[in-house]
């Protein structure tokens, strides 16, 4: 078996715009191939489809419109022969205009081949972002013979939000009562938004958020005193106990044995000390002793503690509560139970600050 191949390129040039379509005639095939001239056998491949015609025909051109096969003289035909069979095969080409960085190029480029073969055939690199005209995986035909490539612009942006910070008060055991100070600087936090930004020629920019992360702010801190300097209590007191702090904006006051109490207001009362005979009970049953201060019940309700002091803090009657009455005893008049007529006689009569209290603060 004697078994030639050879290629025809069907090309437009100045020879082929002379001569026609196919310049070369089956004549020239049979003598390049040694096969008699007579009815050939053509195995005719067409991409896909696939043709068989016996023809005596003296030109390939009339071979292939027997089979009715389409062709341009641009495309490339191969053929190869196997005793009395010609095998051909076409494969169809056409010029491709691809337009890409402010450039224009015009291609030869197979009808089979995607539009992402024809630009790395012309060794264009597609960015992430970019656009092409037509879908890079689409398979060329006759109809797509234009391409641009629009280059993206990608940049990142990133916009923050501001979030305010608080104030915060905190009490202050070493500070004076009745000053305060900033401790610690409030700073803003912020919501930080990332968006990818990709811009292409004649179109609106894309914004494509790719990250938020978030600054805590920090709390400003304004420290403020509650420590008070009343003069040590005089031998008199019939407590040893003494406030040494008062916190007004929680409603608390802390004593000398490190307890805290929490109040509702302060009562500024006439007090008068008196005494009682051992074993005497108070209108309320209670026994008389110190610590049960006889009120008013119509001011001041039975059964109400305070811590009673003198203003200054030179006298500290300490924890008392509301537990008997006087037919003396008018509004804000309160009688402070005392052990002894000296201690009465001592005290004589004098205004007091009473702390209503309302509860203990447990550590």
């Amino acid at each position: 078996m004697i078994r030639h191949n050879f290629v025809l390129c069907i090309l437009r040039s100045k020879a082929a715009a002379h001569v026609g379509v196919f310049a070369l005639t089956v004549l020239a095939v049979l003598l390049l191939c040694n096969i008699p001239a007579t009815a050939t056998t053509y195995e005719i491949n067409d991409g896909d489809e696939q043709y068989v015609v016996s023809s005596d025909a003296a030109e390939l051109s009339d071979v292939l419109d027997e089979a009715g096969v389409a062709y341009s003289d641009l495309d490339v035909l191969e053929a190869s022969s196997s005793d009395e069979v010609i095998s051909l095969s076409i494969t169809h080409r056409q010029y491709v205009t691809v337009v890409c960085d402010g450039v224009t190029t015009s291609t030869l480029a197979e009808i089979h081949d995607t539009v992402s073969d024809v630009l790395e055939h012309l060794n264009i690199q597609l960015g992430e972002y970019d656009q092409v005209s037509v879908d890079p995986d689409t398979v060329l035909d006759s109809d797509i013979d234009f391409i641009e490539v629009t280059r993206a612009t990608v940049s990142y942006v990133t916009e923050s939000t501001p979030i305010a910070y608080s104030s915060v008060r905190r009490a202050d055991t070493e500070m004076d009562r009745g000053t305060e100070a900033v401790t610690t600087e409030g700073v803003e936090g912020s919501t930080n938004v990332t968006c990818r930004v990709i811009e292409l020629d004649g179109q609106e920019p894309v914004y494509e958020q790719v990250a938020t992360t978030a600054t805590d702010p920090v709390d400003e801190v304004v420290s403020y005193g509650t420590k008070v300097n009343f003069e040590k209590p005089t031998g008199y007191s019939t407590s040893s106990e003494y406030i040494t702090n008062i916190d007004d904006e929680a409603g608390t006051f802390t004593t000398s044995k490190g307890d805290t109490y929490t109040f509702s207001g302060t009562l500024t009362l006439n007090a008068t000390a008196y005494t009682a005979r051992s074993g005497a009970v108070c209108s309320t049953g209670r026994l008389a002793r110190v610590g049960v201060v006889a009120v008013d019940p119509s001011y001041i309700p039975y059964g109400t503690q305070m811590f009673i002091m003198s203003a200054d803090g030179s006298f500290v009657y300490g924890i008392a509560v509301a537990g008997d009455c006087g037919s003396a005893i008018d509004n804000n008049d309160v009688d402070l139970y005392m052990t002894s007529r000296s201690t009465c006689i001592n005290f004589g009569r004098r205004n007091v600050v009473a702390y209503v209290i309302t509860g203990t603060v447990e550590d």
